[in-house]
């Protein structure tokens, strides 16, 4: 639909629903810990005051039901910065895969006329369908540590009737700090599951390869539960994660400088990396094991992810358009990368509103409520058509749907100016300045 929507109907029906809301005690979120999370709440409040049911307030649940469908897919780190206006009920969904041994934190902020509920909720795939799992608060805040391998959707929806411009960071950042002291992700040159001795056994953890002598430090809080001598291992040194119940092994040591007993901070110095054991013929290298009813990958736990982003501040010219495709060909891709995955592909003067932006790409919507991702130079606003006379009389519609509410009747021979298109329809402004769609 147009800018150019019913907004006083809109105004009325709910400044009287915000007043009723306002009475029932519904507040901005201010913790991630509540038992009832806080989108549960506000939506349980529409009900009481028995606005669940009025226009607005179903297109807003619709919203947030449709985003646990979306097909958007995003690369972590990630960040974006976009809006939501108060005459439309939307919400944005992020889906991404995270590791069991890693932390997913997000940040953002969001800028409003007055203080607002923003509601952001982490769910995981579960039993084929979004379980939730967490939720953050209306400063677009949310830490989460993973147990287990998660297919991942986080929703960010705010309140009815705001307009709300935000910026989000999201990003996945290890549990642990790598045990090697100045190692880097290159520094692991042999992985969990590799072949070991002709295929007899499989490596049980990761080789972190540094010079001898190099500081071996505690990964995290803990205790030392045993210091030795083995065969395979070498100087050898255990400690137990109390957090979490995972025991970790250290291997190949050059020097042990803890005891059994002793109480560990992250970063205290444990050893020194060497090549005792069966790895007196290799370069020296620490093996670095985890262990809970079982071995576990370490590489995660450790590993780094590509430096977080900063979200830019949120262009506020690009909502007072609408816009268009320019190229010949333009694909909307399910995440803001050229890949194969493609939601569509659009025509030149293609209708599509931008709705949010990271780097080089804009986040669009489609007539028919469809997001996706397309590069910026490939769209434009909107700023004259060309001339079109009709031939018969036709409803003016307020979207390009053929169930659309019609805006207005426009009489035969009338003539309007084409703006864009979008399937079977046409995006038009009359001689009086109305914007709609017609379905020729």
């Amino acid at each position: 639909m147009g800018r150019s929507g019913s907004m006083k109907n809109v105004v009325v029906l709910l400044s009287t629903a915000i007043l009723v809301i306002g009475c029932n005690g519904i507040n901005p979120i201010k913790t991630a810990s509540m038992k009832v999370p806080p989108y549960k709440r506000y939506l349980k409040s529409l009900e009481e005051a028995e606005l669940d049911q009025t226009v607005m307030a179903r297109q807003w649940i619709s919203a947030g039901e449709n985003a646990l469908q979306d097909s958007i897919i995003i690369s972590l780190p990630f960040s974006e910065s976009g809006y939501f206006l108060a005459s439309q009920p939307a919400s944005r969904s992020y889906r991404f895969d995270a590791r069991k041994g890693q932390v997913l934190t997000i940040d953002g902020s969001v800028v409003t006329k007055s203080k607002v509920s923003v509601f952001l909720d982490l769910f995981m795939w579960n039993e084929n369908q979004w379980t939730p799992i967490a939720n953050g608060d209306s400063t677009i805040s949310l830490s989460y540590e993973f147990d287990t391998d998660r297919e991942c959707l986080l929703r960010l929806q705010p309140e009815l009737l705001v307009t709300v411009n935000y910026s989000i960071a999201i990003s996945l950042t290890p549990v642990l700090i790598n045990p090697v002291a100045g190692a880097t992700n290159q520094s692991i040159r042999s992985f969990y599951g590799d072949s070991r001795d002709g295929g007899k056994r499989r490596h049980e953890g990761i080789d972190i390869f540094a010079k001898k002598g190099t500081p071996v430090v505690a990964p995290t809080t803990g205790y030392i539960t045993r210091v030795g001598t083995g065969k395979l291992g070498g100087r050898v040194v255990w400690m137990q994660d109390t957090k979490r119940g995972h025991s970790y092994y250290f291997a190949h040591l050059d020097e042990q400088f803890v005891r059994a007993g002793t109480v560990i901070q992250k970063g205290d110095t444990l050893g020194t990396v060497g090549n005792t054991g069966n790895a007196r013929h290799t370069p020296s290298h620490l093996h670095f094991g985890i262990y809970q009813h079982g071995s576990l990958d370490p590489v995660h736990f450790v590993k780094t992810l590509e430096g977080n982003r900063s979200s830019q501040p949120w262009d506020t010219t690009v909502q007072e358009f609408d816009y268009k495709v320019i190229s010949k060909i333009a694909r909307v891709q399910m995440r803001p990368a050229d890949s194969d995955e493609i939601l569509t592909t659009l025509s030149k003067d293609a209708y599509l509103q931008i709705i949010a932006q990271t780097e080089n790409w804009y986040r669009v919507l489609l007539p028919n409520n469809k997001q996706g991702f397309i590069l910026k130079n490939k769209i434009a606003p909107i700023r004259k058509g060309k001339r079109l006379r009709i031939s018969q009389p036709a409803d003016l519609l307020s979207e390009a749907s053929v169930g659309a509410v019609p805006l207005t009747k426009l009489r035969s021979s009338t003539a309007v100016e084409v703006l864009a298109n979008f399937e079977n329809f046409k995006f038009v402004r009359t001689r009086e300045g109305l914007l709609g769609w017609l379905l020729i």
